[in-house]
């Protein structure tokens, strides 16, 4: 079983003694559940520190600090819209992505109210075009995202952020495995299904077990598990709903195993925290990098199935020179979907310099596939 994250929550990462308690926090879990025959991918802090004036240089510091620790991914929270210092925090954001490589940060668009502002919209999709734009074939926006209604304290990047009273910390799985094994050989979608609500309930009280274990150990409060089935590379959510599917994902049908799916997930008898539904990070799926480029779905195949899944628009490459209304318009499709619905959505973009759509990207790292640039 692999856990994608074990995110720790703090609520002022400047403060030495938080962010040192959290790295040794990290530390010993990720012993404790190797040493249970756990695969712990990564550890995380996240925190939430655009509530004040931050200047650039105050905030990178951040990222050394975090270094010497041997904490690897550090996520600053959310730039909430109608806060005093909102327009300044969006005027540097960008920059803290381009010069920073651990850092991850994201602009919630939707107010209390269930609005979306214009001017906040615009700021963001110019964030976005920022960063694809002056980082290596905008690498830059794997740490950068959208929020639309999503919830504190889930461990998932770079949604996550921090809002509670004290320390937490949630685990997040890879899991698109269990919805494979579920799902093969089950002689229909409903049989699979409850395949998989045994399985990940057997699993994931396992995983509840050993976190409560820690919590009381360490004092840290346990939010839950995010239990979303991440997936990443060959482990793929495409193969595997690929199982119920009469075809390949993006076929007739998709919507009703993405749906059949997130019922699931939401109906496991588990302290659940952050999106937990599906999520089809597009970048980061072998199998859905290959429907892509064969042309099985497209963006508004995508658009439709946010409507029922966990997370919306994940890693999506699109033409590096999409314009800001370009951009905006997809986050404001995105936004209405989330306001209408009620839901926890998010949009991860990525413009590719000098790619058009039809392009296939050349992305370099561990966390990323290729695929090919979709139309917009």
């Amino acid at each position: 079983m692999k856990i994608r994250t074990i995110t720790t929550g703090i609520p002022l990462p400047f403060s030495p003694y938080q962010l040192q308690r959290a790295a040794k926090f990290n530390a010993a879990s990720q012993t404790c559940f190797e040493a249970n025959g756990y695969e712990v991918q990564t550890t995380r802090v996240s925190s939430q520190i655009w509530d004040e004036a931050r200047d650039v240089e105050t905030i990178l510091k951040l990222e050394s600090d975090a270094q010497a620790l041997g904490i690897d991914f550090l996520n600053l929270g959310t730039i909430l819209p109608e806060k005093r210092h909102t327009k300044t925090h969006l005027a540097h954001v960008a920059d803290v992505i381009v010069q920073s490589e651990t850092l991850f940060a994201t602009v919630t668009l939707t107010t209390q109210s269930g609005n979306v502002i214009p001017e906040i919209t615009e700021s963001t999709a110019n964030v976005i075009r920022q960063i694809a734009h002056q980082t290596d074939a905008g690498y830059g926006n794997l740490r950068f995202a959208a929020l639309m209604n999503c919830p504190p304290n889930t461990p998932f990047f770079p949604a996550a952020y921090w809002h509670d009273t004290r320390t937490n910390f949630g685990i997040g799985w890879q899991a698109a495995g269990l919805v494979q094994h579920a799902f093969t050989d089950a002689p229909n979608l409903e049989v699979g299904l409850q395949n998989l609500k045994t399985v990940m309930e057997a699993e994931g009280q396992k995983i509840v077990a050993l976190a409560e274990t820690l919590a009381q150990e360490w004092g840290i409060k346990f939010v839950g598990i995010d239990v979303s089935p991440a997936p990443m590379g060959d482990e793929s959510i495409a193969y595997a709903m690929e199982q119920q599917l009469p075809g390949y994902f993006g076929e007739r049908g998709t919507l009703t195993v993405a749906a059949g799916l997130t019922r699931t997930l939401r109906s496991l008898d588990l302290p659940l925290c952050g999106y937990s539904g599906l999520m089809l990070p597009v970048l980061e799926d072998v199998g859905l990098g290959q429907r892509s480029e064969a042309g099985y779905f497209n963006l508004d195949s995508l658009l439709l199935y946010s409507s029922v899944c966990g997370t919306g628009l994940d890693t999506i490459p699109i033409p590096g020179d999409a314009a800001t209304t370009q951009i905006a318009a997809i986050l404001t499709d995105v936004a209405a979907l989330s306001t209408q619905l009620n839901k926890p959505l998010s949009v991860r973009l990525f413009p590719v310099p000098g790619c058009n759509a039809d392009c296939l990207t050349e992305f370099d790292s561990p966390y990323l596939t290729n695929t090919t640039v979709m139309q917009i």
